[in-house]
């Protein structure tokens, strides 16, 4: 497996789960541009405890064969294999735009509205990042949820109608070696969590992380909790009650 996210631990923890090895290649360790360096430390461990090998490259890595059946490392280190599966990014597709005016090196830019730079064109979808508004970055978040959230907003938008909710959606899950993690909030996380309730080392936990702008990630780590619930601790800094 080349490639430490979402997709590729997600396929890494189906093949552990069946009992076949695997090995994942990355030149970070698992979900850590993402997660940041807390969450990836405990879920390296977890999946770890399952029979899920890493391996950590000091760069690009190569596919070798023809067919594919092995990764050529920087340091000359050659892994093979019956079977190798790349999850190591996507870009947005805009090639076809070009000379539109609707796309840029990050994709199509819109704004809360759901509108490009091209007045009455509307996007949603992986394709988009939000505009900066000042306060926070273009960034894209390229999640399902928020391509639904999004496919409401432009619909309304193109009709002229106001929008039934709001055209982003922080909303993520995954599960890794079994354990479901769900997500509500600005990615990627930095530093400690604010508040952490239960145990991560058990595999059941509530954390938030704060930002500067009075909301918060919440993150529910192998813990059953409600959508809902997570949404109304992202809405806040503030810790919940007991």
């Amino acid at each position: 497996m080349v490639g430490a996210g979402f997709l590729g631990m997600e396929v890494a923890s189906a093949c552990a789960a069946r009992g076949i090895p695997v090995t994942v290649v990355d030149a970070d360790r698992p979900l850590e541009r993402v997660l940041g360096g807390y969450l990836s430390a405990a879920i390296t461990a977890r999946a770890s405890a399952s029979d899920i090998r890493f391996v950590q490259a000091a760069g690009f890595a190569t596919l070798t064969g023809d067919p594919v059946n092995g990764v050529l490392l920087p340091d000359g280190t050659e892994l093979t294999a019956d079977l190798v599966v790349t999850c190591a990014g996507e870009v947005p597709c805009t090639d076809w735009l070009a000379g539109t005016g609707l796309a840029d090196r990050l994709g199509v830019g819109v704004d809360h509205a759901c509108a490009t730079a091209v007045p009455g064109v509307f996007a949603a979808g992986d394709v988009t990042y939000l505009r900066s508004d000042g306060t926070r970055p273009d960034r894209r978040t390229p999640f399902w949820s928020n391509a639904v959230a999004q496919g409401r907003t432009a619909a309304a938008s193109a009709l002229g109608l106001p929008p039934s909710g709001p055209s982003q959606d922080d909303y993520f899950w995954t599960e890794v070696a079994g354990l479901a993690v769900k997500i509500v909030g600005r990615l990627p996380l930095i530093g400690e969590p604010a508040m952490v309730q239960g145990s991560v080392a058990d595999g059941r936990a509530l954390l938030s992380w704060n930002h500067a702008d009075g909301t918060a990630t919440a993150v529910a780590y192998g813990l059953r909790k409600p959508v809902a619930a997570l949404r109304g601790l992202a809405a806040t800094s503030s810790p919940p009650s007991p």
